[in-house]
């Protein structure tokens, strides 16, 4: 009994070193952040507003990683959302702006699946219809909203972000979603398929999991997420920008956060705080670099060079780790 207690935790001891690692990273740029120019509760307020939207992305592209999948269209989808809500919202009343929102939550869950199922019904690789579907996301904003606009309630801006230098609204809205998937994950047949979609998709299939349930689920919660993405960014900006260049970038940071997160590419490992903490952290280096009289612009070069070193140190470790 004894043995099997202690096998249990050395399995979760591994499991969870990557997380581990991560927020140890995350800890070493707060300290040396607090060192350069401080770490007050403005300058949390400050870092989660500004990911927020970043953080929704990072949990959809996590939950569709882990199932086996990437959807190059998560940071489209997020701009469709932005402009859509931000032209519904502006000029009205909170609680029309609050069905609104949930509308459209609802849509990104739908246009999810759809993505999922069009996915698992031709056999298409994932990579090339959801670049595709990206582009037509990126079409659709520029329909609902040519030009930046729109606009939202004060209130609904006030419910998503917090006011002053309150920084546990944003939290609280990034946590509890977070931990609704990961329940969905780790203590369904639902999510669980997804694991087992992601880790080996002919097993899956001897073993009964349902694939197309699987693919299709985890689309759609990934589509639901992005849609929160676009109401956090419509309360942060307070309206809509249709740039299909923001959509891009967005969707490229959420790929490197769930590497750097611990998530593999090729499916099956990882869990949803790892990427969420490693937004945080790549928010944190230019911010420092800033604070030490560095140009910004060099931030770039540098999440790029930790992008490609983690990468790499996480393929040699799980190849040794296959190897054993």
């Amino acid at each position: 009994m004894q043995a099997t207690t202690m096998a249990a935790t050395g399995s979760m001891a591994r499991r969870q070193a990557w997380t581990g690692a991560t927020l140890l990273a995350f800890l070493l740029l707060v300290a040396v952040k607090a060192q350069s120019g401080g770490f007050d509760s403005f300058e949390i307020q400050t870092m989660v507003t500004s990911t927020l939207a970043l953080g929704y992305l990072t949990l959809a592209q996590g939950v569709i990683v882990i199932g086996g999948g990437i959807d190059l269209s998560v940071g489209a989808q997020m701009v469709l959302f932005n402009c859509l809500s931000a032209r519904l919202m502006e000029g009205r009343s909170f609680g029309t702006c609050l069905l609104i929102a949930a509308g459209a939550t609802l849509a990104g869950a739908l246009l999810g699946a759809l993505t999922g199922l069009v996915i698992a019904r031709s056999g298409v690789p994932d990579i090339i219809v959801t670049l595709a579907t990206g582009f037509v996301w990126s079409g659709l904003a520029l329909f609902v909203l040519p030009t930046p606009g729109g606009g939202t309630a004060l209130e609904f801006q006030t419910l998503v972000l917090g006011s002053g230098t309150e920084f546990w609204p944003p939290l609280v809205g990034l946590a509890v979603p977070g931990l609704i998937i990961w329940y969905v994950l780790r203590r369904t047949s639902a999510g669980l398929g997804i694991y087992a979609l992601g880790s080996d998709r002919q097993a899956a299939f001897l073993a009964g999991v349902p694939a197309l349930r699987a693919q299709v689920t985890a689309y759609a919660i990934g589509g639901l997420l992005c849609a929160l993405g676009g109401l956090a960014a419509t309360a942060f900006t307070g309206g809509g920008d249709p740039r299909a260049t923001a959509g891009m970038t967005a969707t490229l940071t959420s790929v490197a956060a769930v590497v750097l997160g611990g998530i593999a590419l090729t499916g099956g490992v990882g869990g949803l705080l790892g990427p969420v903490v490693a937004v945080w952290s790549l928010y944190l280096i230019p911010a420092i670099m800033l604070a030490r009289g560095v140009d910004p612009a060099y931030g770039e070069a540098v999440k790029g060079v930790v992008i490609v070193l983690v990468v790499l140190i996480g393929g040699l470790l799980r190849r040794n780790g296959r190897k054993t």
